[in-house]
Formats: structure tokens, sequence, C-alpha cells
């Protein structure tokens, strides 16, 4: 795994990331992050992780990562790239919603990589925007003073970027950032809707765990992805076709479904 620790813009290096294996209450890894706030390390397969990320004056945040993976899959070479913004702990700011964590890593038996729930974090981040408000409140009462940097003020979509097995170079992350912040359109793969609501081992998923409910009237639309640009999408279309051959593009504005033409004229940020 490689990933980024920032402040707003600015690289918060030193941070201190410590990683836990299963229920030990001892850290398995420890390490800092360099100048430009990145961290990389290594995780042995067959294990569920917790990693907490931390730095003086700042709160704490936690991923947690279940390695565990199909026996077929284990002589597989995986690699999953995060990046995440830690903020100041002030007086007066409830940070507890953060004891638990902002993202859960698992593998996807269908995409055959590192993945992240979505819906999972869809919900922290609502969480999230509160806190950031409220954030925002005590800054402007002048409780807040960090002069030289800035602080996000609108949270985006996930502190998580898309996984890829190809390793990448500290020059090539920023670019491969799967939401941009500021980004309000995103597109998805649209892969079955059902008269009635489907749990997440439905076989009719043909494997899929990190799917995504919408429903429409009677009824229930599923979608899978969550992609910055339509080209993203068709990419993912192209590799379940076989699975679903009636698999289509969908677009979201702000979690809520809009028509693909709209999509196409919203302009991003």
């Amino acid at each position: 795994m490689k990933g980024q620790v920032v402040l707003g813009k600015k690289y918060l290096s030193k941070a201190f990331i410590r990683i836990y294996a299963d229920s030990s209450s001892t850290p398995v890894q420890k390490l800092e992050s360099d100048i430009e706030g990145y961290v990389a390390f290594q995780l042995p397969l067959q294990k569920f992780y917790t990693i907490k990320i931390s730095k003086q004056g700042f709160v704490t945040k936690i991923i947690t990562v279940d390695a565990h993976l199909p026996k077929s899959k284990e002589t597989g070479n995986y690699y999953f790239e995060f990046a995440l913004e830690l903020f100041e702990n002030i007086e007066g700011l409830d940070a507890s919603m953060l004891k638990n964590p902002i993202a859960k890593v698992f593998f996807n038996t269908f995409i055959k990589k590192f993945d992240y729930d979505f819906n999972y974090t869809a919900k922290i981040n609502n969480d999230l925007k509160k806190m950031y408000h409220n954030y925002d409140i005590l800054k402007k009462q002048g409780k807040i003073q960090t002069p030289g940097t800035e602080t996000k003020t609108e949270i985006t979509k996930t502190d998580i970027v898309t996984p890829d097995t190809t390793k990448k170079d500290k020059s090539s992350l920023n670019s491969d950032l799967a939401i941009k912040k500021g980004q309000e359109i995103t597109f998805s793969i649209k892969v079955l809707s059902s008269i009635e609501q489907l749990p997440r081992t439905s076989a009719k998923f043909k494997g899929i765990v990190n799917t995504k409910e919408y429903q429409d009237g009677n009824s229930f639309i599923y979608f899978v992805g969550d992609y910055a640009s339509r080209e993203e999408a068709e990419k993912m279309k192209v590799k379940i076709s076989s699975y679903f051959p009636d698999a289509s593009i969908v677009s979201f504005k702000d979690g809520k479904k809009i028509e693909m033409n709209e999509a196409e004229k919203t302009p991003t940020q």
C-alpha cells in the first residue's frame, strides 16, 4: 500500500502510521510519512489490519484492511493507493466519530483487486460534512489559528484513491485521484434492477460486494463503481459486460441520479 497524508494543500511529513494485525494491541509496523507526506508499506495476506494515522495536534484517522482472499488468489501482487487528510484537534470540536474507520478496504472478488466499501465511506463522509461545518464555525470565531495553511472546508467524495495493480511513482499520484476535490458529477455502471430489495449476498450480483442501491419508484436499481468521468466508467463497463450484458452507464450529481445529457453539460471543477 502507498498513501499520502496532507492538510489541505500542505504535505504532512512525520505523520505517524501504526499498523495492527488482527486483535493485537501491539503494532506490527511503525512508520512515518516523508517530506511530501508519502508512506509505503507491505501487508501479508490473510490477516485483518487496523491502520492508525496520527500526528501531534491532529485528529487520528483509521483505515481497516481485510486482507483475506481466496486461496487461488494468494499468489497475486496487489497494490492499493490512498490519500488522507488530517485536521487540527481543537477544543470544542466533537471528533468522536473518527474512533470508527473512515474507510474499509477489502479484496473485491469481482474485479480481483483490493477495493473499498463505497456505501460505508459515503455514510462516513456525510457525518464528516457536519464535522467540517462545525470546524468552519469555530474557525470563523477565531478559535483556530493556522497561518500559512489551507484547511478543507468541503469534503471530497472519499479519502480513498481507486486501487491499481500497477505500481506508480510519486509524480503520477496526484493525477490518479479517482474523485477530485469539488467534483459533483460521478458516473457508475448499472448492473441490474429488481422489484424487491436484494441482500448484499444475492447470487444475482455474481460476486460483487461493493454495490450501490438506488430506489426508483417501486424498483431497486443497483450500480457498481464511482468514477469522475464517463470514459473511466466505460472501461469498467467493458470489463463486466460478459457478466452483465445489459449494463449501462448512469450519472449522479451530489449522490442523486441525473440524466446523462445533464451530466455531460455540467463542468467539473
